[in-house]
């Protein structure tokens, strides 16, 4: 048989021990509450593709064209000039940009040749592919006099 001093001096142990893993497993919900409620705070990064044709200036026999980033990501863009008659009949398209990576925010100045062109009332339009769900524009009239 075993003495009552005995079985005291493992019940000390054994409730302590209890009381341990009660304070465990009552701190351990609340622990996973707190992780969930960080978590689901946090915001989510948003990634916005967009850009814009903000100026377009005929300098001398050039054109110039500036793009802007107006989104969130990089993206690569594609872009030609094209002029039209007052009946939106293409007379000439010119490559403006392929395939050039802008950054976010970013803006980049493109030079092209003013192509030879006869007397007459035109639309210039720079027309600018940056990925998005649309196209960028910027257009202008030009006359020639003879």
């Amino acid at each position: 048989m075993t003495s009552p001093t005995r079985i005291t001096w493992l019940r000390a142990p054994l409730l302590a021990l209890a009381i341990l893993l009660f304070a465990l497993l009552l701190l351990l919900p609340i622990a996973a509450i707190q992780a969930q409620t960080v978590s689901a705070s946090a915001p989510a990064a948003v990634v916005t593709v967009d850009g814009e044709v903000s100026d377009m200036v005929v300098k001398g026999k050039s054109l110039e064209v500036r793009y802007r980033n107006t989104g969130t990501t990089a993206t690569e863009i594609v872009g030609e000039v094209q002029v039209r008659l007052g009946d939106d009949s293409l007379v000439v398209a010119v490559p403006l940009v392929e395939g050039k990576r802008i950054d976010a925010g970013k803006r980049e100045t493109f030079r092209v040749a003013m192509p030879s062109l006869p007397p007459g009332k035109y639309t210039i339009y720079a027309v600018v592919n940056f990925g998005g769900d649309s196209l960028t524009a910027a257009q202008a009239e030009l006359e020639i006099r003879p």
